[in-house]
């Protein structure tokens, strides 16, 4: 099986908490156990593992849909330090936007990212998102707003 996308349970749960980006950028996202404790006691997030065949490479979680703004947010993407520099992220993104439109039927996909984040922003922009002037505050990485109209 090439490249996809698959839930995040109990039997793979420790492989993606072992995920990890490099220490340069430990500033930049919060830990896959941080994403992981959210999704499950706050019950508004999917955490998904990112798979080259039956490789876990990468981490992925999105949720917190709003009907109301028709919107849902991408609100961790890592790929592991040990797989970066391989396309994984170009090759992830346009999944896991494809994903999210699916599941919730949104029209806008929001993310957060660190301010001094400039090569995920550019990875980012180049698939559509755009700064949109508003700050996230809401967690213990504070970042600024990228959105998407799909």
């Amino acid at each position: 099986m090439p490249l996809h996308i698959r839930e995040v349970t109990k039997d793979n749960w420790r492989s993606v908490v072992a995920l990890s980006v490099s220490d340069l950028q430990h500033r930049f996202i919060e830990s896959n156990a941080f994403s992981l404790a959210e999704s499950q006691f706050e019950k508004n997030g999917t955490s998904v593992g990112l798979y080259d065949d039956e490789s876990l490479v990468g981490y992925a979680m999105h949720g917190w849909h709003s009907q109301i703004n028709q919107s849902a947010w991408l609100d961790r993407f890592m790929i592991d330090y040990r797989f970066q520099g391989s396309g994984y992220a170009k090759r992830f993104l346009p999944m896991l936007i494809q994903e999210i439109q699916q599941q919730y039927s949104c029209r806008k996909i929001y993310l957060s990212l660190h301010p001094e984040n400039v090569q995920a922003q550019k990875l980012y922009e180049s698939f559509g998102f755009r700064l949109n002037g508003e700050i996230d505050d809401s967690g213990p990485v504070v970042g600024v707003v990228m959105e998407l109209d799909l």
